[in-house]
């Protein structure tokens, strides 16, 4: 009978065995996470507590232990395939190093003297802290291929990085002090391996999964997304099957499993980004709080260039972001902070050369001179700019198409019906090649102002009248004797669609009329019209009356 945990060795048979055998180790089939810090060994012909001692533990002096440790009866003749436990603490071990793969932003190691900016390559060993800025991260990879991806503002200490003697099997402590490590572990394949991660208010230890820890002074949160995590401490263990997440606190044992938030759907977000930063809706998960988006480089393992946190349902990305493609990750975080499961897919960002900014006319302006006059923001960069005037806001109908601008502006001299139009501009550079377009500018063409019936002269007074243009329109009319209007005799402004004034002197006048906005933006004057002012002979006649009667 074992003392510690009351079971005997065992035969077993050479067909169950046989499958599994690595150099004449064996995992058995385990729980994800073995309670007990026992090695668990086949025994092969020939093998005795000496031989076995001497190959794999850290002394010979180690012998008895194995012999009473599993109860052997006869040392000199145990029978193949019996399985013995030998605890991890006893055999031998190199010490490894945990890989920096990539790097994002701040990052630096700590051991003796000044701080060491982390970079791509370091072997980080037994005893270094690693702590991350505001904004960054790095990923860390082991000899086996499984890897931590250290978050933004967290501390963690490298422990333990361990290969057994017996079976080449990689065991692996970390402890994180503050902050989050999102991890991969691969599937635990040689007798021993185990992957632990350390916090104040507790441990999750695993064989082979994909999870999440992160800790802070309020306590620790893990959540399983593949396979199965232990969560202990002092107080209890709690089992974490995939698709949940508990959270622990110092001195109280681990919640029971809840189920983690489903994954956001991002199948209605553009595949290519063409403005930062940017903020794309999808639907609104039930019971979410906040939304956490990561972007990283595809294919191989990266640390994540962008990691951005949400109230609203919106896949969220940084304004430095440089162009590429990247996977984007995308989840929901509940009430009590536990992270749910990760909706991934592909984007590419192409923003750059930026575009300039549009400048005139205004966004929604109003647009009366024959020849319209388009400005924006000279570019600090060295290239060409690229116009299009467009009849709808897909610019499907062109009706300006401008490449190779040197200067920021041009005039477009177009006869543009009433309507609205839309123009944009972007920027090619030598470098960068084709940027994207602005913001897509919308400008109105407001119809003509209407045209005057011909004027009437009667009772001393000139009346005008013209076709409304609505309800509250307003108008401004102009009287020269000028047909170009170089100058206005006269300008008047009215209410209505007529317009009674004082007759003007006698001779050949034109008249011209444009519609006022309500903010009083000014239309474009309408056709003009010519009327004629004639001379009013009655009271030279009537001065001759007299005369005519003496006479």
């Amino acid at each position: 009978m074992n003392p510690s945990t009351g079971t005997t060795g065992r035969p077993v048979s050479h067909r169950a065995t046989a499958a599994s055998l690595l150099a004449g180790i064996t995992l058995l089939a385990l729980p994800a996470v073995a309670a007990a810090e026992d090695f668990r060994y086949v025994v092969r012909p020939g093998d005795n507590p000496w031989n076995l001692t001497r190959r794999y533990l850290k002394s010979i002096d180690y012998w008895p232990r194995i012999q009473e440790y599993n109860q052997i009866q006869n040392p000199k003749a145990i029978p193949p395939g019996t399985i013995l436990r030998i605890p991890v603490a006893w055999m031998r071990a190199e010490q490894g190093t945990a890989r920096v793969v990539d790097v994002q932003g701040e990052a630096q190691l700590h051991r003796e003297g000044a701080p060491v900016a982390i970079t791509p390559g370091m072997a980080l060993t037994r005893g270094t802290v690693i702590r991350t800025g505001e904004a960054s991260s790095l990923l860390l990879e082991f000899s086996d291929g499984s890897r931590s991806l250290v978050g933004e503002n967290s501390e963690v200490r490298v422990g333990n990085i361990r290969h057994l003697k017996a079976s080449d099997a990689q065991q692996v402590e970390l402890e994180l002090r503050r902050g989050r490590l999102e991890n991969e572990v691969e599937p635990a394949r040689k007798a021993g391996g185990r992957y632990r991660i350390h916090t104040p208010a507790g441990v999750a230890a695993v064989r082979g999964t994909e999870f999440r820890v992160a800790t802070s002074e309020a306590g620790m949160r893990a959540e399983t997304l593949r396979g199965e995590v232990a969560l202990r401490n002092r107080r209890g263990e709690v089992r974490l099957r995939a698709g949940t997440g508990s959270l622990a606190t110092p001195g109280q044992a681990p919640q029971p499993p809840s189920g983690l938030l489903a994954a956001p759907q991002l199948e209605t977000l553009p595949a290519r980004i063409e403005r930062l930063p940017f903020a794309l809706a999808f639907p609104a998960i039930a019971g979410a709080q906040r939304y956490r988006t990561q972007l990283a480089p595809p294919g191989a393992p990266a640390a994540v260039a962008s990691d951005r946190l949400g109230t609203a349902p919106a896949a969220l990305g940084r304004a430095d972001l440089a162009d590429g493609t990247y996977r984007m990750r995308v989840r929901a975080i509940d009430a009590r902070e536990l992270e749910g499961l990760d909706a991934e897919r592909e984007i590419v960002v192409d923003a750059r050369p930026e575009p300039p900014y549009p400048n005139l006319p205004v966004q929604d302006g109003v647009a009366i001179d024959e020849r319209i006059e388009f400005r924006w923001t000279r570019s600090i960069e060295p290239g060409h700019y690229h116009f299009q005037l467009a009849a709808d806001e897909q610019f499907q109908t062109l009706l300006a198409d401008r490449e190779r601008l040197d200067e920021p502006g041009l005039v477009v001299d177009a006869d543009l019906a009433p309507g609205h139009y839309y123009w944009r501009v972007a920027l090619t550079t030598t470098d960068e090649g084709h940027g994207p377009f602005s913001d897509v500018q919308r400008l109105r063409r407001p119809p003509p102002g209407p045209a005057a019936e011909a004027g009437e002269v009667r009772g001393g007074r000139l009346e005008l009248r013209w076709k409304s243009a609505g309800e509250n329109a307003r108008y401004e009319l102009q009287l020269s004797r000028d047909a170009a209007f170089s100058t206005a005799d006269f300008t008047f402004d009215a209410q209505q669609a007529a317009l009674s004034i004082e007759t003007p002197p006698p001779g050949v006048y034109y008249v011209r009329i444009r519609t006022l906005e309500p903010d009083g933006t000014a239309g474009p004057w309408g056709r003009p019209q010519q009327f004629d002012v004639p001379h009013n002979y009655w009271p030279a006649l009537l001065l001759l009356v007299p005369l005519l009667l003496i006479l």
